[in-house]
């Protein structure tokens, strides 16, 4: 895939200097053929419009009209994207000049659907890194997976902070989740469609990305809406019994009735009948294809 054209789309909202310095690092790997798609959703940093004055050949600098949120704007994206491949990051990661070469030649292999590096902590003064992760428990708390060798394998979550799907598979099984609000849970749930959808994700366990793990976001994440979004995975996913114990692990939340209430006026039930429709697989085979016991 050394001639394949890319499209690096990048979600930001009140990103500052962070969002200046991914780019810049990105910069240095593109492609010739690739591209920098940043949507600017509702900053109010200045940070977007500091971007476009620079001026980067290759990088555009998107405004919608209304704040999306992290999965409709990944989507936004990349519906005015022009690449072949579609490198989905955040606004405060760096990694090494030569990805391309290293995450691109994975999508080749037959089966596999969406492809990531590893993931670090940026200033962390430990050397944890995560190799993909899973859920542990029925509340969706998450496991990073520890190093299973240095080549290419499947691994059952990618994270969102870097990640690599051909465009024509990811208009195929529907991109993101538009029904997730604000954050939270869009790459654990995109990740699980593609499985069940009948393809894989993989990591490349040699390449890090290094990623900014801040202990409060730059805008307000309300838990209402968090919980909002892990009830609608497992909704749209999971069989009656699963979805029984994960209902039942929130259902003492202060936040569950709003969350629960707010799920019902959406479309979660629908896009539940849509994947059922498609799917190759059930969240019982995932489960098991990864020794997931709950």
């Amino acid at each position: 895939m050394s001639d394949v054209s890319v499209s690096v789309v990048i979600p930001s909202h009140n990103e500052g200097q962070q969002l200046l310095d991914t780019v810049d690092c990105l910069l240095v790997g593109l492609p010739p053929a690739g591209e920098i798609v940043v949507v600017d959703d509702g900053s109010t940093d200045g940070s977007g419009e500091q971007l476009a004055r620079l001026g980067h050949p290759g990088v555009r600098v998107l405004r919608p009209a209304e704040r999306l949120g992290a999965a409709r704007a990944r989507n936004y994206g990349a519906t005015c994207a022009t690449g072949e491949v579609l490198v989905f990051s955040d606004a405060h990661v760096r990694l090494a000049p030569d990805w391309p070469a290293r995450l691109l030649p994975v999508l080749v292999e037959p089966g596999v659907g969406a492809v990531a590096p590893a993931v670090s902590v940026m200033h962390a003064s430990h050397g944890a890194v995560g190799y993909g992760f899973q859920w542990k428990d029925a509340a969706l708390n998450v496991d990073w997976l520890g190093w299973q060798g240095e080549q290419p394998h499947a691994v059952p979550l990618l994270p969102g902070c870097f990640l690599c799907i051909r465009h024509d598979l990811f208009a195929q099984i529907g991109g993101f989740d538009n029904g997730l609000m604000v954050w939270g849970s869009e790459d654990g749930e995109l990740s699980l469609r593609v499985w069940l959808l009948g393809y894989e994700c993989w990591v490349v366990p040699t390449l890090e990305v290094v990623h900014l793990f801040r202990a409060a976001h730059p805008y307000t994440v309300e838990w209402e809406l968090v919980l909002h979004n892990l009830l609608r995975v497992g909704v749209v996913h999971f069989g009656q019994a699963r979805l029984a114990r994960m209902i039942a692990s929130f259902g003492a939340n202060a936040a569950f009735a709003n969350a629960f209430a707010r799920l019902l006026e959406g479309d979660a039930w629908a896009r539940r009948a849509w994947l059922r429709s498609r799917r190759l697989h059930d969240d019982d085979w995932f489960f098991r294809r990864f020794e997931m016991a709950w």
